[in-house]
């Protein structure tokens, strides 16, 4: 039985070689790396070229904004234009973040980056891979300007699960991860019960344990009373209908 992983960061991972054969001993073939500043976009590509099954999205992450230097969003597209299969992620706001250090995380600023690479997104017709903390009122407001421009995964999804067919709409991919299967369980469950089958993801977010993958679909499993086996294929065709750019 194969595995795949819809949102990580393998760059942050200490011994990768040691990781990724981890993933291979459970099944998991299939990876999307996701960038979070310009730093690591080099190391994330470099990751692509090494290991077979590890597609990648290169973007400004909302915790990274102070890292920007003048001319990332022109780097960013030249790059996007270079790699037609280039993604862009991590991408979005985080209402807490903001709350927490106004200067450094400004919501406004976040805005700002969030929408030049929704523009890149629309423009080159690229899938993104989207990070929502508390602004998912700002979040649809900005995504209706680019319903159905491309598709997106909202990563680590636990937004209210009455937005789930509303962003099913703007062409988006749920992506859930055994971390906030923990800490968010019954509101997680709730969104797992209104997400459609074919929008579908799994995802470990770098987490040190890799074998989680195929607990959370067994959790998975048991929330929505399906079969694991037919779970299993099902996140595998949406996985790489998504990496097709298939849209809604």
């Amino acid at each position: 039985m194969f595995y795949c992983d819809a949102h990580t960061h393998l760059q942050k991972i200490e011994n990768l070689p040691l990781y990724m054969k981890q993933a291979k001993d459970v099944g998991i073939t299939q990876f999307i790396c996701n960038a979070t500043h310009e730093d690591d976009w080099v190391k994330v590509i470099e990751i692509s070229q090494t290991y077979p099954g590890v597609s990648i999205a290169l973007g400004v992450h909302p915790w990274f904004l102070e890292t920007l230097k003048k001319g990332w969003e022109r780097r960013l597209e030249n790059i996007l234009i270079k790699h037609p299969s280039f993604m862009i992620g991590e991408i979005g706001l985080d209402k807490v973040k903001a709350e927490q250090n106004p200067k450094m995380f400004c919501l406004k600023s976040q805005e700002d980056i969030l929408q030049v690479q929704l523009e890149l997104a629309s423009q080159y017709k690229r899938p993104f891979h989207l990070h929502c903390v508390r602004a998912w009122d700002r979040i649809l407001y900005i995504l209706e300007k680019f319903r159905k421009k491309t598709i997106f995964i909202s990563h680590s999804h636990y937004g209210n699960a009455d937005i789930i067919p509303i962003m099913d709409q703007m062409g988006a991919y749920f992506s859930y991860s055994s971390v906030l299967f923990k800490r968010q369980k019954e509101k997680v469950q709730s969104c797992l019960q209104k997400t459609p089958i074919h929008k579908i993801l799994v995802e470990s977010d770098a987490s040190a344990s890799i074998e989680e993958i195929p607990l959370l679909i067994q959790k998975i499993s048991s929330v929505r009373k399906e079969e694991k086996d037919f779970l299993v294929k099902c996140i595998q065709q949406n996985f790489n209908e998504f990496l097709n750019g298939r849209s809604i």
